[in-house]
């Protein structure tokens, strides 16, 4: 583990916001989320060093990590990924007259890439994870870099479309990232990233259970007026923000959280957690999501930005 500073503002001075475990994956350790009393970005203090972190991404068992839609057993997860996909796709094509050419960083397995391309776009993805890149090329026949966006050497200007998916909060530098995103991204090109929203009401709701904590692999959380800030500093200018996925899944994921500490019994655990996944129940639910998307308090924040 190393000290840090505000990755945003270089200052030293924070405020303790929790201190939590690794409760996905049950890694070992005790972590530390803070908020930096100058800009108010929240981050990882001390953090696991880039050597280190790899850890805490265990290939078999991380869930972006998952294999080809095609290629799932389940009939019905095959079809709720089916639309989960078709939604991201869906929000983001509508963003354009006509297909172009886009990187998806972080990429994973490269499910995303996949369904854009049958949309007509030229796609590229970016994953660090060299096992699962080499999958993506395999499985998919993607063109999938197994680097560093920083490693990369992409011409400027050269995407319309630069996507992440649940991956600015894991990287070690956001603003470096950023900056390297607005080189390779054509003026007027479209960078669309979602990631968690710590002023959301199932952040207050679940405390030190929200998934969206995941300690220690999310290393920074961004308020919307300190991302909004990062994104003109960079070059962006902010456009919308959406809530549009991951919904009633975090929800399920993070009263998961809580039942393992407070629900000794896991037969009943599973048979809660079942019920709560089943159609009905997600049904049942999307009033509720309505209502929260509207007022911005769902956890994960979909945001659409232009390049300057």
């Amino acid at each position: 583990m190393e000290s840090t500073n505000c990755s945003l503002c270089g200052s030293h001075s924070a405020a303790l916001v929790l201190t939590g475990i690794d409760r996905l994956h049950h890694v070992g350790g005790t972590f530390r989320m803070v908020r930096c009393r100058q800009c108010g970005l929240l981050y990882l203090n001390p953090r696991p060093s880039l050597a280190e972190l790899q850890n805490y991404y265990p290939t078999d068992d991380y869930i972006p990590y998952t294999v080809a839609i095609e290629d799932e057993p389940s009939p019905f997860k095959r079809l709720d990924r089916r639309y989960g996909i078709h939604k991201r796709c869906r929000a983001v094509t509508t963003q354009f007259r006509q297909p172009g050419r886009m990187l998806d960083v972080g990429c994973a397995t490269g499910v995303f890439l996949d369904g854009m391309r049958q949309r007509g776009w030229e796609t590229y993805g970016v994953e660090i994870n060299p096992e699962v890149a080499q999958y993506a090329r395999r499985r998919l026949g993607l063109n999938v870099f197994a680097s560093e966006l920083s490693d990369t050497d992409f011409a400027d200007d050269f995407f319309d479309l630069v996507t992440l998916w649940d991956v600015l909060e894991h990287v070690y530098d956001p603003r470096q990232t950023l900056q390297e995103i607005a080189r390779v991204l054509r003026p007027g090109g479209l960078l669309v990233l979602s990631l968690p929203s710590p002023g959301s009401f199932e952040a207050r709701l679940f405390g030190t259970h929200w998934a969206g904590w995941d300690l220690p692999r999310h290393l920074h959380l961004f308020p919307q007026p300190v991302l909004a800030q990062l994104l003109a500093e960079t070059g962006f200018q902010l456009q919308k923000v959406s809530f549009f996925t991951g919904r009633y899944y975090v929800f399920v994921l993070s009263t998961q959280l809580w039942l393992e500490e407070h629900l000794p019994r896991k037969k009943l655990r599973q048979i809660i957690l079942e019920m709560m996944r089943s159609w009905p129940a997600r049904l049942l639910a999307l009033p509720f999501y309505a209502v929260l998307e509207r007022l911005g308090k769902s956890s994960i924040m979909v945001i659409f930005a232009r390049r300057m």
